[in-house]
């Protein structure tokens, strides 16, 4: 049996369906298409596969040969019909080399391939096409080393796109999962907490304190810390000391150890009188 049969066997003598078998794993698209021999699932996938079977991984992985991730790579047919624009020539050349196939060059060249015919689909209006497309981008995304937000991000437009037309239901799931993605590659949340400190720095504290508060959202630990440490920055410059040391305390605990935001510390803690905390802060810096 190929290695689709030998899963889709097991699942029905199991009594499962698609959906059951692969949870929050994979699509249940990607297991059809895994079942039909049409796509070549990861060895992480495979593990996973066999765990919920009931067997061995051996047992699937048994007449197939993955790549031990060795130069070379053997990607140059492939990455050949990529820059030609023959995108579903890459994709079935990356099926049918499952040693290439399976590197994490191969993973991130399918999904860049998948993404770019989902993307030819929906221009000519085959929404179908350009789901079954995007779902397969999304799954080679995140199966190798080289997982792109930017990826992710246009192949959840896609299958929002598609599902206005194929099943408005889904539509919020997609969108959901774009905008998560989005927020992931966004910089202006950072660029923001720069002017604001920039603004400090060149005398200007009313107007960074109303971008600094202006800065919401989901941020980072490190983001969260640095918005912290300008807030206090802030307070700082206006010698407002007792208000600036919880922000500059906060970003020291949100993971910021700076030498800028040891020397604030011990500038704070000396206008306050608190020699013994000054001093803590002033050995930090060396």
């Amino acid at each position: 049996m190929t290695l689709g049969q030998k899963i889709k066997q097991a699942r029905l003598e199991l009594g499962v369906t698609q959906k059951e078998l692969v949870g929050d794993h994979i699509t249940r698209n990607m297991l059809s298409k895994i079942e039909n021999d049409s796509a070549t699932p990861s060895v992480k996938t495979l593990e996973f596969l066999a765990s919920r079977l009931g067997l061995t991984t051996s047992y699937l992985m048994s007449d197939l040969t993955f790549s031990d991730g060795s130069s070379p790579d053997g990607l140059d047919e492939m990455r050949n019909a990529y820059k030609e624009g023959r995108y579903e020539d890459c994709i079935n050349l990356l099926q049918n080399s499952q040693t290439a196939g399976t590197t994490d060059e191969g993973y991130l060249l399918r999904s860049l391939a998948d993404l770019a015919a989902a993307r030819e689909y929906l221009a000519a209006l085959d929404f179908e096409k350009a789901k079954y497309f995007a779902d397969s981008a999304d799954y080679y995304n995140k199966q190798g080393l080289y997982y792109s937000a930017e990826i992710d991000a246009e192949m959840s437009l896609i299958l929002a796109e598609c599902a206005n037309v194929l099943a408005p239901e889904e539509f919020e799931e997609n969108a959901k999962e774009y905008k998560r993605s989005v927020e992931s590659i966004s910089f202006s949340a950072r660029f923001e907490i720069a002017k604001a400190e920039n603004l400090c720095l060149t005398g200007k504290t009313a107007e960074a304190m109303a971008v600094i508060t202006a800065v919401n959202g989901d941020l980072t630990a490190e983001l969260s810390a640095k918005k912290e440490y300008v807030i206090g920055l802030i307070f700082k410059t206006d010698k407002n000391y007792a208000d600036a040391c919880p922000h500059l305390l906060k970003a020291e605990e949100l993971g910021l150890k700076t030498a800028a935001l040891f020397t604030a510390l011990e500038l704070c803690f000396k206008e306050l009188e608190d020699y013994k905390s000054a001093y803590h802060y002033a050995t930090m810096q060396k």
